[in-house]
Order: structure tokens, then sequence, then C-alpha cells
């Protein structure tokens, strides 16, 4: 499928690869609620809408928000797409699965950065930033 990998939002590698084929083999309930957090291009979002999931996507970029939303389009899927940050962008929303694959890259710089391409992949001095 062509997915839009426009500059500015992180465009899927390996480890996407990876976890959109293990979606393909997922099962989900009718009408299972997943919840896709750093979405970036929608790649999982897209993969699990696939597999007959209610998904909400979200990101902290304008960008990815307004390309997961045009991936979804094309692959023909709908998606919720919010913009916000984690959690906080669902409020008290319950979900049955998960997803997420975040900033993890260790980063020399003692700062997250608040834009621009290396956002979507440093991850603070141990790579876990964002987890922690």
């Amino acid at each position: 499928m062509l997915f839009l990998k426009p500059p500015g939002v992180y465009a899927p590698q390996d480890d996407t690869s990876c976890l959109t084929a293990a979606l393909r083999e997922e099962t989900f309930a009718p009408d299972a609620r997943v919840l896709d957090l750093c979405t970036g291009t929608g790649a999982l979002a897209v993969a699990a809408a696939r597999r007959g999931a209610r998904v909400t996507a979200v990101d902290t970029s304008v960008r990815a928000v307004l390309t997961c939303r045009l991936n979804a389009r094309l692959a023909g899927v709908r998606i919720r797409t919010v913009r916000g940050d984690l959690l906080s962008a669902v409020g008290g929303e319950r979900f049955d699965v998960i997803l997420s694959n975040p900033p993890y890259v260790p980063s020399p710089h003692p700062r997250l950065p608040r834009r621009g391409p290396a956002r979507a992949w440093e991850a603070g001095h141990d790579g876990r930033a964002l987890l922690d």
C-alpha cells in the first residue's frame, strides 16, 4: 500500500514493519477499541483498522495527525485522529488494545527536541524519556 511520508513526519522503519506484521496475525474482538499512541504516519493505526478495530490515533504533531488521516483515507479505513500528548488526549476513554512505537533512541542532548524531525526518535539520555 502507498503510505504518504511527508517531510516532518517520521517515516516507518523496520520496527514499524515488524509491528504491523504482528498485527496482521492478531484477531480483534468485533468492534475492539484500539488506541495508537505516537501514530506518526498511522501505519499501526491503519493495520489495526484493517483487522476490524475501531481505532483512535494520537500524536503531538499536527503534520503526523494530518498524515494519519490521509493514509487512512488512502487505505479505505476509518480512524479517529487526535492531536495531543499521550493518554491525556483521550481523557478517561477505555481501550481494549494500546499500540505504540514511541521515540526510543538515546540522545546526547540534555533536553528533548520540541520540534523538528529528531522529535520523532530522540528519547533522552537513556532512550526512556517517554516510558518513564
